[in-house]
């Protein structure tokens, strides 16, 4: 009876760990919820191996690329782009108009991902909507020479937006 006992105690405990870090697990899962329309943008994780600048993101934009492109007078311009290959983020931001930046990575994703935020539309918008709401979710003036926007949508298809004054 007791050499049952000595062998019957551990097994017990082994499992009542076992279950204890299944629970935590859970927990966890539970009390970090996923960002919704974009209202937390930044809740990443950044995982063990990534290089500087590669984010391993959960966004809820409508697109996995977005690369804008605005031309103004005397060669000024306004560049932002964006990308999300299987939760692999990059990002540039070239702002020659408004803060005089030139950045990429983390710091430049950062700096546009409250902008992404603010944009709402899908591949069916009206291109006058579309260009609308990018120039006033990312502050821009609207003398611009040239607008080009390229966009991937989730669902994979690739729009592009041009407009000249």
């Amino acid at each position: 009876m007791k050499v049952k006992a000595l062998f019957t105690i551990p097994l017990l405990l082994g499992m009542l760990v076992g279950c204890g870090d299944a629970d935590s697990e859970n927990d966890e899962q539970v009390t970090n919820p996923p960002p919704t329309n974009g209202a937390e943008t930044d809740n990443s994780t950044q995982t063990e191996g990534q290089g500087e600048g590669e984010k391993q993101v959960d966004t809820s934009y409508n697109f996995t690329h977005f690369d804008l492109d605005v031309e103004y007078a005397d060669d000024v311009s306004y560049n932002a782009e964006y990308t999300n290959t299987q939760n692999q983020i990059s990002a540039e931001l070239e702002d020659e108009l408004i803060n005089k930046i030139n950045i990429s990575g983390d710091k430049a994703f950062n700096q546009i991902a409250p902008s992404l935020a603010q944009l709402n539309f899908d591949e069916n918008t009206e291109d006058e909507e579309v260009l609308n709401q990018v120039m006033t979710a990312f502050g821009l003036e609207d003398n611009y020479e040239e607008f080009e926007l390229e966009v991937k949508f989730q669902n994979g298809e690739i729009k592009e937006y041009d407009f000249k004054k």
